[in-house]
């Protein structure tokens, strides 16, 4: 493409390019069902009705992508064969393993419910999901704890993973860099909507 830039001033269109990338991840999500396996017209049609929603200019092909690839992970966590349909327990358990994709799955198992006469509910156990939050937060701080670079950048995903981590309070670096941030003599002080947070600048490893 540069060389048709520099001989022609033509600029590629990124968002066509964009498009077909997601084309391809979406046929690569297909094409991980086993062969004519059950999971694997299921799969097809929901794509069919994806797709549809896409031309209607209801949805977009990375919306899609994202649902495709829910759906996919949950028929492959069912069965790795493809020949049953998931049951509230095949849900359950899979939200249990990932229950930031609930809002993801939705749309299939809305898909399944109509299509399949199935009575599925994504349900996340907010207390165990809070739980998994919490142990991959502490596994963050520890390998943070470790690391030999602590500069600028470590400082703010340390200030955001600790704030959620101690306070429950969630900030991204860029929301954090307009807060007021103070070192004390043994933390760290982060003043969010006036409230005044301390934080360990450290923690036992």
């Amino acid at each position: 493409m540069r060389w048709l830039h520099e001989e022609q001033g033509v600029e590629p269109d990124h968002q066509a390019k964009r498009i077909d990338s997601e084309k391809r991840r979406i046929q690569a999500c297909l094409s991980s069902m086993p062969f004519a396996s059950l999971s694997d017209q299921v799969l097809q049609a929901y794509w069919l009705q994806l797709e549809t929603r896409i031309e209607a200019g209801k949805t977009s092909h990375t919306s899609a992508r994202l649902a495709l690839r829910a759906a996919a992970a949950l028929l492959l966590a069912t069965d790795r064969e493809g020949q049953r349909l998931p049951q509230q327990g095949d849900v359950d358990n899979y939200l249990h393993a990932v229950p930031g994709q609930a809002a993801s799955v939705t749309g299939f198992t809305n898909f399944l419910n109509r299509q399949h006469a199935t009575t599925l509910a994504p349900r996340v156990d907010v207390k165990r999901a809070r739980k998994r939050r919490k142990e991959t937060l502490a596994r963050t701080l520890m390998t943070m704890a470790r690391c030999a670079d602590q500069g600028e950048a470590w400082r703010e995903a340390w200030i955001v993973a600790a704030m959620e981590y101690f306070h429950d309070t969630k900030l991204t670096q860029k929301m954090l860099r307009q807060q007021t941030v103070e070192r004390t003599t043994d933390g760290i002080q982060v003043v969010v909507g006036g409230v005044t947070y301390w934080l360990p600048l450290d923690i036992e490893c």
